[in-house]
């Protein structure tokens, strides 16, 4: 149960502090929306009236209970929950039957294919020269990411290790924020991916970073505020589909692009490096 104030807090906190003192029609209203806030940033306010069979008078005075002037208000509300990137507040329960089994192929791939383009053309080649020739020159390479994010800097972290020296990963189970940052020196560059729902230490951790002197290259997505970005570069990826799970295909062909157009700046040191690993590999008949 949440302890903010009347009139406060987000949609959910709202509807769960005025719980107690609704009538049993807006409580039918308000069950509705807990159940699916998704839902609301999709409706009219005569369909959510109708789906939780109350009047649309009850679903009026259910959003002036909680504290906004209308249902527009208390809509645009929702719409920011869904914008967040939250599993929960995703799932739309007024959606379509889903497509027959022959079209579901069809339709991810459509999904995945409108996100690989919109990422990529949202980026300057330029950008794309400067960064790949900073991470081939700095002395050591750091990646980070948390919650889902950490995914995409392990993938990171495992593609410039196989061609240049000193990549890590920033933050070890174990150690502190404080820790993990003051082993960044300004000759260093940090690969930091932070996609919506980031952990609230993750802005003032670039902040951290870049007052250590080191460049900063974050991959995010548009819901990243200006006023928490101090990256030296920023790459906006495309993530959001219609369907619940963000796409990570965006970030992850970013990564993949940084990788290739770094390794043609290494040049040949870079060869030197994977054909020392193939020698090991094969002398330990590591992989089959």
């Amino acid at each position: 149960m949440t302890h903010a104030p009347p009139g406060t807090g987000s949609l959910v906190e709202r509807i769960h502090h005025a719980y107690g003192d609704l009538t049993d029609s807006e409580r039918k209203a308000a069950d509705f929306i807990l159940q699916s806030p998704g839902d609301i940033a999709m409706l009219a306010a005569n369909e959510l009236a109708e789906r939780s069979l109350v009047s649309n008078a009850t679903v009026s005075r259910l959003c002036q209970r909680i504290g906004y002037r209308n249902y527009d208000e208390a809509r645009r509300a929702a719409r920011e929950l869904r914008a967040s990137g939250g599993l929960f507040h995703l799932f739309d329960s007024t959606a379509a039957e889903p497509p027959p089994q022959h079209e579901i192929m069809a339709r991810q791939l459509a999904e995945e294919t409108s996100v690989l383009e919109l990422s990529l053309s949202m980026i300057n080649p330029e950008t794309i020269r400067q960064i790949s020739t900073r991470l081939a020159e700095a002395q050591r390479l750091w990646c980070v990411g948390f919650r889902n994010s950490r995914i995409l800097a392990d993938y990171a972290r495992a593609i410039f290790s196989a061609f240049r020296p000193d990549v890590h990963t920033l933050v070890h189970a174990g150690h502190s924020l404080a820790e993990a940052a003051v082993a960044v020196r300004s000759s260093d560059i940090v690969l930091a991916y932070g996609l919506r729902r980031r952990m609230a230490v993750f802005a003032p951790l670039l902040h951290a970073l870049r007052d250590r002197g080191a460049d900063v290259v974050l991959v995010t997505d548009r819901s990243m505020k200006s006023s928490a970005n101090p990256a030296t570069w920023t790459l906006i990826s495309a993530i959001e589909t219609s369907q619940p799970i963000d796409s990570f295909s965006g970030p992850l062909a970013i990564t993949r692009l940084l990788a290739l157009e770094t390794l043609r700046q290494v040049g040949p040191d870079a060869r030197r490096m994977l054909r020392e690993v193939d020698e090991v590999q094969v002398g330990l008949g590591e992989l089959e």
